[in-house]
């Protein structure tokens, strides 16, 4: 084995006492065991024993690229959500992996053995869905077969949230409205996701965990509020306070929204006002005040001035006058319809009886054709046999014929049926010179229509556009006075803004100085003993309370700052406070659960010292005042913490992943 770095020689603070609060024999929650069943008929594939102090649960990565990815996708982070699940939040895994769950094993569960308050509590939730989640006070999960214990799990949750808050606490967690479920917010700083990266102090549920906790909505504030609650910096006076800020700051939004409307309307009548006088913005507002006038004279004098342009633009304005003649045009008007409409009628009629006679023409041009057909037929006949001439009176002893039509008969009709044709023509000749007639004059009785009407019309617009520069110039005034009520309202509104803002800031103030009535010591003392033994013996921690937040900081050689050491301070955060509830400084439980954090960023001895500073808090398992539950890929260091190894999952084959099988 190759010689540690001088980084380990250092000498790091030995760990000072730590024992559970007075009248505790173990922490307020943890868990004693995990259960998995692909069917709970069956017995369970996985039954996991945790112990009190540090559990790790390790899925190592080989050593060759082909390897290394057996560190992942193993199971570690589902082992926490499944702890999770039993310690009351609503979903066991990602989307996809519920599904995947869901189908495998509709009839699976998870079970733990929870520590609570010094009993056992043993639960069972289900996969599918809907769940059958059970609970009980007992220390077997086999008395959870009795059917009639399903629906019972909500028992357990009250117990857990009862057992964390006091009634104080539950009073000012109540006056939240934001907060339902306050054990839930709790858990969710306690067992973060693994997608939250530890980038925050507040950061607890990321959206892509899809965990449907409450903490994953809510705001900030609520959530450090909670925080604060559960590791004792929160009081009435907090809350007192915090409600007084509330209140002041959405008075604050009203009168800020009020200021903006009553400016968005003095702008709208003003820039309207400028329209209407024909001059600029400049002009209207602000009042231009001489040498030592003071504002009341000069809004005086200004709307002075303003007036006298008002009846400047009043005596600009021409009296409307109707002449005469519009009368006339619209008299002509009615005529030029009535006649139009009267030609138009008699030019269908006219146009229906050429339609009718141009058919009755084409009929007899062709009963003519075939009558002066018949008439040159009857006078020159032929064979019917073979089509010759003949000559009648000859024929007539040669051969028998049929009887032939008589050609003076045939030639009358055809001249009559010529002569009605000539008729017929003569009458379609006379009507279309008729339709003619009455089209041409439709046209010029449509332009004269439209003429009138466009005359008529642009008289009506001038009368318009003169009565609406009329009305306008007599309204000015009106809008003058106006103007100086919107200024006066306008003033009025920012001064109020302007108060609600002091009342604001005075209450943030107040709220602000009230922190100083909190001491972190206590937790300052454990984050700073966690930071040299940890870091670095030369490094320094501090935690700060003030009107930004909670801020536990990192102080080694000035102030450091990368994503790992930001992430570092958070869980040597969550850390301290798990040791100051051991000492009952908080009501927060004793127990927390770490999922992979940072340790990519982290060095492998930083790593190291984080797991052997906890060990060395908790070195007997079986009295450890805590519960730390961490997952991770890096190699626990050799010698007594790699002993605290609970589990060991691996990608590798199936049987080594958490369900014992490929998901």
């Amino acid at each position: 084995m190759p010689p540690k770095p001088l980084q380990q020689r250092l000498t790091f603070p030995e760990p000072p006492g730590l024992s559970c609060a007075e009248g505790r024999a173990e922490p307020v929650v943890w868990v004693r065991r995990v259960l998995l069943w692909h069917d709970v008929s069956t017995a369970p594939i996985r039954d996991v024993e945790l112990k009190r102090g540090l559990n790790i649960v390790w899925s190592p990565v080989g050593s060759v690229p082909d390897a290394v990815a057996n560190g992942h996708a193993a199971g570690k982070t589902l082992l926490c959500r499944l702890i999770r699940y039993c310690l009351g939040e609503e979903a066991f895994a990602d989307p996809e992996d519920t599904i995947a769950i869901r189908s495998r094993f509709p009839d699976g569960a998870v079970g733990a053995e929870v520590r609570l308050l010094g009993d056992t509590w043993v639960v069972r939730r289900g996969f599918g869905h809907p769940h059958d989640d059970r609970a009980l006070r007992a220390e077997d999960v086999g008395h959870l077969s009795d059917e009639n214990l399903r629906g019972s799990f909500g028992s357990f949750r009250s117990e857990l949230e009862a057992a964390v808050f006091d009634g104080e606490q539950t009073r000012l967690l109540a006056e939240m409205e934001e907060v339902h479920g306050a054990w839930k917010y709790v858990l969710a700083w306690l067992t973060r996701d693994q997608e939250c990266r530890i980038d925050g102090l507040t950061h607890w549920r990321h959206p892509e965990s899809s965990s449907h906790s409450p903490a994953q909505a809510a705001r900030a504030e609520t959530r450090l509020n909670v925080l604060r609650i559960a590791i004792g910096l929160y009081s009435n006076a907090s809350s007192i306070a915090r409600k007084d800020v509330t209140a002041s700051a959405s008075g604050a939004d009203t009168a800020r929204a009020a200021a903006r409307q009553a400016e968005q309307r003095f702008a709208a009548l003003r820039d309207e006002l400028a329209r209407v006088l024909n001059v600029g913005q400049e002009r209207i507002w602000p009042p231009q005040a001489e040498l030592l006038q003071d504002e009341q004279s000069a809004r005086e004098t200004h709307a002075q001035s303003l007036m006298a342009l008002a009846d400047q633009k009043v005596r600009t304005v021409g009296a409307i006058r109707t002449p005469t003649s519009d009368a006339d045009n619209e008299s002509r008007l009615e005529e030029a319809v009535v006649q139009l409409a009267r030609g138009r009628q008699e030019a269908a009629t006219l146009a229906g009886a050429v339609d009718r006679k141009r058919e009755h023409a084409k009929l007899l041009e062709r009963t003519s054709a075939e009558r002066w057909a018949d008439a040159r037929e009857a006078k020159y006949p032929t064979c019917p046999y073979d089509g010759t001439p003949l000559d009648v009176d000859q024929a007539r002893f040669v051969c028998p014929l049929p009887r032939l039509p008589d050609p003076a008969q045939t030639g009358r009709i055809a001249a009559e049926t010529e002569q009605i044709l000539r008729k017929v023509r003569d009458e379609l000749a006379q009507d279309e010179a008729r339709l003619t007639g009455v089209t041409a004059s439709n046209a010029s009785l449509e332009a004269r229509r439209d003429a009138l009407q466009r005359g008529i019309q642009a008289r009506q617009l001038a009368v318009a556009e003169a009565t609406k520069a009329s009305q306008e110039a007599w309204a000015t005034k009106g809008m003058v006075r106006r103007l100086f009520e919107l200024a006066a309202a306008v003033d009025q509104a920012l001064r109020a803004e302007l108060e609600a803002k002091e009342r604001l800031r005075a209450h943030q103030e107040s709220q602000n100085a009230g922190l100083s009535a909190y001491s972190t010591a206590k937790l300052e003392r454990w984050f700073d003993f966690l930071i040299r033994r940890i870091v670095s013996p030369d490094a320094q921690g501090t935690v700060t309370l003030d009107g930004n937040g909670l801020h536990p900081k990192i102080h080694w050689r000035g102030t450091r700052r990368s994503v790992a050491l930001n992430s570092l301070q958070v869980v040597l955060f969550d850390l301290a406070a798990m040791l100051c509830s051991v000492e009952g400084d908080s009501r927060a439980p004793a127990f927390l659960v770490h999922d992979s954090p940072r340790e990519g960023d982290l060095d492998p001895w930083t790593y190291a010292r984080l797991f052997e500073g906890i060990f060395e808090l908790g070195p007997d398992e079986s009295s450890a005042p805590f519960q730390y539950i961490v997952t991770t890929t890096t190699d626990p260091p050799d010698g007594r913490v790699r002993s605290r190894i609970r589990l060991q999952l691996s990608a590798s084959e199936e049987q080594h992943r958490l369900f014992r099988v490929d998901l």
